[in-house]
């Protein structure tokens, strides 16, 4: 998503191509292949399993891309919210695992190939490039796509408990949300002018 790394301009199709990547560990071909801890986990498959998944995804981008920036960026601000992402998700993703386990739905205990490659990219920045508005727009797309997740589960969930931990979990994501967008907004605003000397 970053390409070439002294560039932060992100493409269009984050959006759509992240929800494929999140759930590309969790489909339920790969659940039938015959593993045995994929076979212990029948419900993986049905609308809660996959938002389970997907939303483990979303949790472990937030906190390891939030990890990485709290070593690059010079901002207290933009480390203050990636220290507030890490404690969040963890806590979130903490829930979600207590929700799976008695459902047997088998979260992943990694980030899928292209999620990882992502958080690599924002790794490997140069000192020299706007390292915050990279993780900045980051944070906007991937919280707008956590949301959708949240909501869509709001809307199509069967199961009662999975669905209120969506619930739960949509003001504070609307919240990291509205924070990632004000920062980037005043990391990006254009300098204002020295008024003109007579």
């Amino acid at each position: 998503m970053f390409g070439n790394p002294s560039s932060t301009r992100l493409t269009p199709l984050l959006l759509p191509a992240l929800l494929p990547a999140l759930l590309a560990s969790c489909s339920p071909a790969m659940m039938s292949m015959g593993s045995p801890m994929m076979n212990a986990s029948p419900d993986a498959s049905t609308v809660d399993g996959l938002f389970l998944q997907a939303v483990t995804g979303s949790n472990l981008f937030e906190i390891q891309s939030s990890q990485a920036i709290l070593t690059k960026s010079n901002s207290a601000a933009v480390k203050a919210y990636a220290q507030r992402m890490i404690d969040h998700h963890t806590a979130a993703q903490a829930q979600v695992v207590t929700v799976a386990a008695p459902r047997g739905v088998t979260v992943p205990p990694m980030l899928p190939p292209d999620l990882q490659l992502e958080v690599t990219a924002l790794n490997e920045l140069p000192a020299s490039a706007p390292v915050d508005q990279a993780y900045l727009k980051e944070q906007v797309l991937g919280h707008q796509l956590a949301l959708s997740i949240l909501q869509n589960q709001q809307t199509a969930g069967k199961d009662a408990g999975v669905t209120a931990l969506a619930t739960d979990q949509v003001p504070v994501v609307t919240q990291h949300l509205q924070e990632a967008q004000a920062l980037l907004a005043s990391t990006t605003a254009p300098a204002t002018p020295a008024p003109a000397t007579p």
